[in-house]
């Protein structure tokens, strides 16, 4: 088991509850999907991080790359006071999946094997989703 992954998975957990309330109780298909997706991901977080294996926290780190993605695509589409949230839970997902790929990777040792090799791809795969989630948030300012 990996040490540190459980609170920095909570940081996950933390920005998709930001980005469940950014949502607010905005009626329509919208909000509702975001809020569903963003809760499904925080939960998926929870379950996976519980693991503490490198493969549960490859999966963690995709989760919060993907958490930081769905956060930062739909900031236009809230209302002006959900904005603020949205864009903290963009960085806090892109922040969680930096830090757990790169426990991920501490814990995957040589690469050499297919498993390694698939996971370092994962993983290098999550960081640039994160990267790109936070350049975009830059670009909407």
């Amino acid at each position: 088991m990996i040490s540190g992954h459980m609170d920095v998975a909570s940081a996950g957990v933390r920005a998709a509850e930001l980005l469940v309330e950014a949502c607010g109780a905005g009626e329509g298909l919208h909000p509702e999907t975001v809020r569903g997706l963003a809760g499904d991901l925080g939960r998926g977080l929870t379950s996976s991080s519980a693991v503490g294996t490198s493969g549960s926290l490859v999966d963690a780190a995709l989760a919060c790359a993907d958490l930081a993605t769905l956060a930062v695509c739909n900031i236009a589409a809230l209302p002006d006071r959900g904005r603020p949230s949205a864009a903290a839970a963009t960085h806090l997902a892109a922040g969680a999946a930096r830090a757990l790929a790169a426990l991920a990777e501490a814990g995957i040792g040589e690469p050499g094997d297919a498993y390694s090799e698939n996971a370092l791809r994962d993983l290098r795969s999550a960081g640039w989703k994160a990267d790109l989630a936070v350049r975009q948030l830059g670009e909407s300012d």
